[in-house]
């Protein structure tokens, strides 16, 4: 790693920090696609080329400016709220620290990241780790509550039990998709119309289930004339 990017890079820590700590807050040089959402409400792509638990050093064409406040969604890792703690030509870095638990979080997911394929340059879009209750809509209309893993613009993979079968047309919280394959947790669908931001992916797929509570329908009904007694 040069020198250069130990200046550019925000400083995960100050205080001192036992062995996992520091292991956690490790620089790594990596290729990860990348996107980013800036005040003017735009998102736009970019490539993270050094990240650590609590900031990332990222190249963009038009990248933002010092001080301003971005979402980062970083392929295979998350999404961070963050501040741009500085910027160059074609350049930023990005600081996201926030609870202790989150960057532990990302420690462990940029980790398992790399461990699972060190290049991580893809061509693919991003994909956004996820932990989020969601719920699906079968044709019928019968409604299964599942959690998101990970979403991309283009699909999701979600856990879901008992798994819908490969074809299936469903509603995945408002965006239409289709099952295109089955996995140990659950299955793998790709969105119908690909959503043009990753907040709106977000957005228009995450949500828990809600569940009427029993009887809730028959107050309605009750005193119609004509109806049971």
């Amino acid at each position: 790693m040069s020198r250069m990017d130990d200046n550019i890079l925000p400083q995960a820590n100050t205080a001192p920090e036992d062995g996992v700590d520091r292991r956690r807050h490790a620089r790594v040089d990596v290729r990860l696609k990348a996107r980013y959402l800036s005040n003017d409400g735009v998102e736009r792509p970019c490539l993270v080329v050094n990240i650590s638990a609590g900031g990332a050093l990222c190249r963009a064409v038009s990248p933002p400016v010092e001080k301003e406040a971005v979402v980062l969604y970083i392929d295979r890792i998350g999404r961070f709220e963050g501040k741009v703690v500085r910027a160059g030509k074609h350049t930023f870095a990005v600081d996201y620290r926030g609870r202790r638990a989150k960057s532990n979080r990302t420690a462990d997911a940029l980790m398992l990241a790399l461990h699972k394929d060190p290049s991580l340059d893809h061509n693919a879009a991003p994909r956004i780790k996820q932990d989020a209750p969601a719920f699906v809509v079968y044709e019928n209309g019968e409604t299964q509550a599942c959690s998101i893993l990970d979403i991309s613009l283009t699909g999701a993979s979600i856990e879901i039990d008992p798994r819908p079968p490969l074809g299936a047309h469903v509603t995945l919280g408002k965006m239409a998709a289709k099952v295109v394959r089955r996995h140990e947790k659950g299955v793998g669908v790709v969105f119908s119309g690909p959503a043009k931001r990753m907040e709106e992916a977000i957005h228009q797929t995450t949500g828990a289930l809600e569940v009427k509570e029993p009887g809730a329908n028959i107050a309605p009904s009750f005193g119609r004339k004509g109806g049971n007694a």
